[in-house]
């Protein structure tokens, strides 16, 4: 039986409660509420396949709370319709057209469009199916690009869709990396599933522990708190250049990650806003 609780969160609380919750829950929802009473904050939905330890959960969100200087939410859980909420996801889930790229599951029938990159991805236990306004915003940077990169690198690739969209577009090889191991068996699945395991080496880092080249493209869609902290990183990792697609931060952080990657020698080009979530492109300038 799944269960699930909302909580309304103000903006800069969303990534803290997303990263506090995000190993506990199967799925982590968010959406900016337009209208009504509490239009311009978040609803964050937390879903779990089997009913939760309630005292890990309060833990998790009083100690969020705390971190983000708000008062600690009303944790009610309820439960779900007694459905395969995972399967029922992807079965609803449209397919999704952003500029050059037509994502959609396995769950659609008929032809694909000959005019689009088309992508197969199912929803998994690995972030990443293109509906979530960060991947959106990557993709559409990755079809504004105007210099075609010949190595290039994902970095916290979750279900690997921004490697493999590259892969497609360019018919060109890419290194993907994450730090959890699930996220890496679904990403080398999906590669397998678009006949691209030959064009994508995939495997296990925390951040670019393990990689050990450097790249003229590198996507990097986490969150804010740890691209700020990895940001000499990357610049290390980047080709004279070399151009960075960073994502997974609301607008209300964008200047904190800009200043941070300016600071470690790169240059602001041009950001995308898609429902109060930021992507910024950056180049790293020939010195």
């Amino acid at each position: 039986m799944p269960f699930d609780f909302k909580l309304i969160l103000p903006e800069s609380a969303v990534p803290t409660f997303e990263m506090a919750l995000e190993e506990t829950a199967g799925a982590v929802l968010t959406r900016l509420i337009e209208k009504g009473k509490y239009a311009g904050h978040w609803e964050l939905q937390a879903i779990f396949e089997t009913e939760p330890d309630k005292g890990i959960l309060k833990s998790l969100i009083t100690n969020a709370a705390l971190r983000t200087n708000i008062s600690v939410p009303k944790l009610t859980l309820k439960k779900m319709p007694d459905i395969n909420w995972l399967e029922a996801s992807y079965q609803g889930f449209p397919p999704i057209e952003v500029r050059d790229f037509y994502i959609y599951g396995s769950h659609v029938k008929g032809d694909l469009p000959k005019d689009k990159i088309t992508l197969q991805i199912d929803a998994a236990t690995a972030f990443g199916t293109g509906e979530h306004q960060t991947t959106h915003g990557c993709l559409e940077a990755l079809s504004d690009l105007t210099r075609t990169p010949k190595t290039v690198l994902d970095v916290g690739c979750g279900s690997g869709i921004l490697g493999m969209a590259f892969a497609k577009k360019y018919h060109a090889p890419v290194d993907a990396v994450d730090i959890d191991p699930e996220s890496v068996r679904v990403a080398i699945l999906n590669a397998q599933k678009n006949g691209l395991q030959k064009q994508m080496t995939i495997w296990q880092s925390d951040g670019y522990q393990e990689v050990q080249k450097k790249y003229d493209l590198i996507f990097c869609n986490i969150l804010a708190k740890p691209l700020i902290e990895m940001a000499p990183h990357l610049v290390k990792h980047l080709n004279p250049n070399g151009c960075a697609i960073l994502s997974g931060f609301l607008i209300g952080q964008e200047k904190w990650v800009r200043k941070a990657h300016e600071k470690a020698g790169l240059k602001f080009l041009k950001s995308y806003r898609v429902n109060g979530w930021s992507t910024l492109v950056m180049v790293k300038e020939k010195s």
